[in-house]
């Protein structure tokens, strides 16, 4: 198994930030709740995730202080810088109040230059809609890159689950990645990670297509580590099948179209099963290594026709939420759903 290079270590940052002293250049760019600047110094390797909405302050210190506790040199930090884009320090306005976070800027390594001439983070949107990808200058991953691809996704989700910790918009777009030198992953929105089974204050920003019909049902209130499990499947089903191919919203054996290897095809149908119990992280951890073994360097995933798929963000249906919360979530919704379309467009 290839090793992703590490950086040596993130820039140094206090664990707040005020805002008034960002200096902020650009556009930015905006995404379903949240606009992300570039920022000036710190050798060009921080962004500024500013919020559209109100964030729970209690959960972003939580997730900097862990950071701060495994960035000595630790396996634990290598790990985390390796494979996260976590948030590096809070950002407050003037009255004190959070208005966003510092996070890593994700590595050039990460990034496509297409043939219009636009540099754009390569997601795992362009596994996906490879054919529409290639056409933009974006070459296709082989089926042994997809395995490898796969495989350090699930492995960053399941050092999550064995700290208590669970992603909650896991999503085509949050997922960066590349095979050049070699194959590595990269995980954005780390400000979506809770302890699992944690209650907390922030409205679920998320994305329909991507999420636990548990969640969407109001089964669970938020999503656990089930939830991780029936992303996980979605993924792999849309990464070597059809884009848009939805699960069946009963337990019927649904298979996704030609593409996916034989051998991920009972776990992956055990993992998007529209209820719990679901295979855990580690057996597809297995799994995988085995497919790997199996699989020569250079197969190309068969493709069925692809038509393009445009997500929706969370709808309300089965949750409840306080007043306050439920504007949060319209301003979410909104947002989301603008990023998603620019998303489609911005890849031609």
């Amino acid at each position: 198994m290839t090793v992703q290079p590490v950086p040596h270590t993130w820039p140094s940052l206090p664990q707040r930030v005020p805002e008034g002293e960002l200096r902020t250049y650009g556009a930015g760019s905006r995404g379903g709740s949240s606009t992300v600047f570039d920022v000036f110094g710190h050798e060009d390797r921080v962004l500024y995730k500013k919020y559209a909405i109100q964030r729970s302050e209690a959960d972003l210190d939580r997730l900097v202080r862990l950071h701060r506790e495994l960035d000595s040199g630790s396996n634990d930090g290598a790990f985390l810088r390796r494979r996260f884009a976590w948030p590096l320090a809070v950002v407050t306005a003037d009255d004190g109040a959070v208005s966003g976070v510092l996070v890593p800027k994700a590595e050039m390594t990460y990034r496509a230059q297409l043939s219009t001439n636009r540099v754009r983070a390569r997601d795992f949107n362009y596994l996906l809609y490879e054919t529409r990808a290639a056409r933009v200058g974006v070459e296709p991953a082989t089926v042994r890159e997809k395995l490898v691809l796969l495989r350090l996704t699930v492995e960053a989700f399941a050092w999550l689950e064995e700290r208590g910790l669970v992603h909650e918009d896991i999503s085509a777009g949050n997922l960066l990645w590349s095979v050049r030198p070699e194959p590595a992953v990269l995980i954005l929105d780390c400000d979506s990670i809770r302890p699992a089974g944690s209650a907390v204050d922030d409205p679920l920003l998320t994305t329909t297509d991507w999420t636990d019909p548990r969640v969407l049902g109001g089964e669970v209130p938020r999503p656990d580590q089930a939830s991780v499990t029936y992303a996980v499947g979605l993924l792999t089903a849309r990464v070597f099948g059809t884009p848009s191919w939805r699960p069946s919203a009963t337990d019927s054996q649904d298979s996704p179209q030609e593409g996916v290897p034989a051998a991920l095809l009972p776990v992956l149908l055990e993992s998007v099963r529209a209820t719990a119990p679901r295979p855990p992280l580690h057996r597809w951890l297995a799994i995988l290594d085995e497919a790997l073994e199996d699989t020569p360097a250079r197969t190309r995933t068969p493709r069925t026709a692809v038509r393009t798929m445009v997500s929706e963000p969370l709808r309300q249906g089965g949750l409840s939420y306080g007043v306050k919360e439920r504007v949060a979530l319209a301003v979410g919704l909104f947002c989301g759903a603008v990023a998603a379309i620019l998303l489609l467009v911005e890849m031609l």
